[in-house]
């Protein structure tokens, strides 16, 4: 089992812009001081929800700042990138940090920022899948010709060329039943972070992806299975709730910058008038119980542990600083998470390992 931390970057009332980016900076070092094996950092545009626009270039000065961890984005929008710009600053990311790199990318979903872009949200779909395809090619070919609806390239060759051989992981976002069936049929690695998702149903989602993998001659324990959620991990029910209601302010946010019925495209209006409709009567007892991982260590050791029984996940991501939640709070759970939880699967792992040797 592998451990990671998210990072949204979002601005709360009385900090910077400044202050956000510096402090982010110094919380992904003391990450991988205390043993994290990644950090995922989010891409958004024009509002104080998420600030980073480039978590490419963010995460050249992680790789300065750091000796260990993975650097991975959750997620790239990709219908709104330069593929081949984008493939540049992928691969430069890749050698400076030495290999440490995993690209997690994504369609988008906030009609402000394809707005600001001049980009139409209906066209998100097969932007996303010829930047998707251009990217593999610039990435792992040394020449390449493309020609697509948005993009043709020519005997095209990017520089520099990436440290990882063939480029490093590509993980797409996903959501839907038929997304996790798709991309198992195709051996292709995923990410997800499915907030309020009933545990069945999720399950159900992560067979659709195993068992699509398994009938097309994919072997899964070859691959990264990711799941992300918020995560508190402390003692005593003040900062339980705290923790909480940090949580549930982020799922109002969001509530307030997905598309609404007139602007989602047309097959995805139903959902997305849903997930605002769930999260327009989100209360605090229903986040305590759905809305994360809270609750001292052995609790969050037992949501993870049930999530790896049932679901197969391998890497677990956890929200620690969950936006709105003070920040001492959110480092002291930092801490216990590295103290308490991560030891306790390394020594599972271990006993594991010391097992198959004897019997071996």
């Amino acid at each position: 089992m592998k451990f990671g931390i998210m990072n949204l970057f979002p601005v709360s009332e009385g900090t910077s812009d400044h202050q956000v980016l510096r402090d982010t900076l110094d919380e992904i070092e003391m990450a991988d001081e205390l043993g994290f094996d990644s950090v995922w950092l989010a891409e958004h545009h024009f509002s104080k929800y998420g600030i980073l626009g480039s978590p490419v270039h963010f995460g050249m000065a992680v790789a300065e700042r750091t000796s260990r961890i993975t650097i991975g984005t959750a997620v790239l929008v990709l219908p709104l990138h330069d593929p081949l710009r984008l493939a540049e600053d992928i691969a430069a990311l890749d050698v400076l940090s030495g290999g440490r790199v995993s690209i997690g990318v994504g369609r988008g979903y906030q009609p402000s920022e394809f707005a600001g872009f001049g980009i139409p949200l209906e066209e998100s779909k097969e932007r996303y899948q010829e930047t998707l395809e251009i990217l593999r090619l610039a990435l792992s070919q040394e020449n390449f010709s493309y020609e697509g609806r948005f993009f043709k390239y020519d005997n095209v060759t990017t520089y520099p060329r990436p440290f990882t051989p063939g480029g490093p992981p590509i993980l797409q976002g996903t959501v839907s039943p038929d997304s996790f069936r798709e991309r198992g049929a195709v051996g292709e690695s995923i990410i997800t972070s499915p907030n309020f998702t009933p545990l069945g149903i999720m399950q159900k989602n992560f067979d659709l992806y195993r068992e699509s993998m398994a009938e097309n001659g994919f072997d899964i324990a070859g691959y990264d299975v990711p799941f992300m959620q918020q995560v508190w991990v402390g003692d005593g029910e003040d900062g339980l709730r705290d923790a909480a209601q940090a949580a549930m302010n982020y799922y109002k946010s969001v509530g307030k910058v997905i598309p609404g019925s007139e602007e989602a495209i047309e097959k995805e209006r139903k959902y997305y008038a849903a997930v605002a409709k769930n999260i327009e009567l989100l209360t605090l007892e229903q986040t305590l119980t759905h809305g994360g991982n809270f609750g001292n260590a052995q609790r969050v050791i037992e949501t993870i542990e049930m999530l790896r029984e049932q679901l197969g996940i391998n890497h677990y991501i956890g929200w620690l600083r969950i936006p709105t939640l003070d920040r001492k709070a959110a480092l002291k759970s930092m801490e216990e998470f590295a103290d308490k939880v991560i030891p306790h699967f390394r020594a599972q792992e271990q006993a594991r390992s010391a097992a198959q040797a004897v019997a071996g």
